[in-house]
């Protein structure tokens, strides 16, 4: 059974999460106090964590910064649950460590889609091998590209040349694919190019781009083809295919 640790000062919230995610089968634990979630995050890591944005004390950004200080939390997917809908605000918290967002009032399917997507996500970053910046895996029919490191980097080039060989690109040619690229470092309109140059490269495929903190920074960079679709999260991508 997987345990949600859900972090809002509001009770109503709280409860209603609660029984929610009772009832599919989760296991919950709720916590008014942003700095005692912190606390009870560190003692007993989650699968998962829900976490309002605007809190007394210590609001939904310093609690993603204070879990991304510690060891024993700096891997659990934290999901920002927020009523703010702006891209601005949900890029902001994915760069202090948010891998989702979900808006309040949401739907419970969605929010169920959401957490199942950032399960997986932690699963297999605790797998990740730190010295291989291009890992391939498969969602049906379709390719999945996570790239990490910083997309102009010696380590990342020698990957793409050695990933993105002739069979692979045989391989997913007319095929979806989807990049995920929110665990890269930092971009600039230097690093967009050089995403823009890769993406090339796929111009006879369907291009999921799973951006993250990206964003922004790609949308304002870049006039991207048609053929090419941004997804702010991994759970945004999921809603978009089922």
């Amino acid at each position: 059974m997987k345990t949600v640790l859900a972090i809002d000062d509001d009770k109503t919230t709280l409860g209603i999460l609660e029984s929610q995610l009772n009832s599919l089968g989760y296991r919950v634990v709720t916590e008014r106090s942003s700095v005692r979630g912190v606390e009870i995050a560190k003692e007993f890591p989650p699968d998962v964590i829900l976490l309002d944005l605007n809190m007394p004390v210590m609001g939904g950004f310093e609690v993603m910064s204070a879990l991304r200080r510690e060891k024993q939390t700096k891997g659990v997917p934290v999901i920002m649950l927020t009523v703010n809908k702006d891209k601005e605000t949900v890029v902001e918290a994915m760069r202090h460590g948010a891998i989702d967002y979900i808006v309040k009032p949401y739907n419970v399917d969605k929010l169920n889609l959401k957490i199942k997507a950032a399960i997986n996500y932690g699963g297999a970053k605790k797998q990740q091998n730190t010295d291989v910046f291009i890992e391939i895996t498969r969602k049906g029919e379709m390719g999945v590209i996570t790239m990490t490191g910083g997309i102009r980097d010696k380590g990342v080039q020698n990957d793409v040349k050695t990933v993105f060989n002739q069979f692979f690109m045989k391989q997913v040619h007319g095929k979806p694919v989807i990049l995920d690229i929110k665990g890269m470092n930092d971009f600039n309109g230097d690093d967009v190019k050089e995403l823009i140059r890769i993406l090339a490269m796929f111009a006879d495929s369907k291009i999921m781009i799973v951006t993250g903190k990206h964003y922004g920074t790609i949308v304002s960079s870049s006039d991207l083809e048609d053929s090419v679709e941004l997804f702010l999260s991994y759970g945004d991508l999921e809603l978009a295919l089922n």
